[in-house]
C-alpha cells in the first residue's frame, strides 16, 4: 500500500505546478476522518477557512495569496498544513482554481 502524501507535500506539489506569476490559489481540504473537523478547524483558523453547509463534514476551503491581496500568506498556509500533519490529521488538498498576474490598482484617493 502506497504511503499517503502529507498535506505539506501536497501543498508543495500544488505550488510547484503554478506559473511563476501566480497571485491567489483557491484550495479544498478534504479530511480522511470528518471526526477530526473540530481539531482541524482550530489549527487552520488563521487561514480563514469556509465550508459547504456543515463544518463537521471534514471539507474546508481556503484561499492563499502569494504577495498581496485576499487570502492567507502562502508561508502561513504551509505552516498550518504542517501543524495538521503534526497532529496526525490526514487529508487531500485540491486546487480548485488559481489566479495569476494580479496587480493592485489605485481605486481611491490621489494616485
Amino acid at each position: 500500500m502506497a504511503a499517503v502524501a502529507t498535506l505539506v507535500e501536497q501543498w508543495d506539489e500544488i505550488v510547484q505546478r503554478q506559473p511563476r506569476d501566480w497571485s491567489s490559489l483557491y484550495l479544498r481540504l478534504h479530511l480522511r476522518d470528518p471526526a477530526q473537523s473540530e481539531e482541524a478547524a482550530l489549527a487552520i483558523s488563521p487561514l480563514n477557512p469556509w465550508h459547504d453547509g456543515d463544518w463537521r463534514s471534514g471539507v474546508f476551503h481556503f484561499r492563499a495569496a502569494r504577495r498581496y491581496g485576499y487570502g492567507a500568506a502562502a508561508q502561513l498556509c504551509r505552516k498550518r498544513l504542517s501543524t495538521l500533519d503534526g497532529l496526525g490529521i490526514v487529508g487531500t488538498l485540491t486546487l480548485e482554481r488559481q489566479i495569476s498576474d494580479v496587480r493592485p490598482v489605485h481605486t481611491q484617493g490621489v494616485a
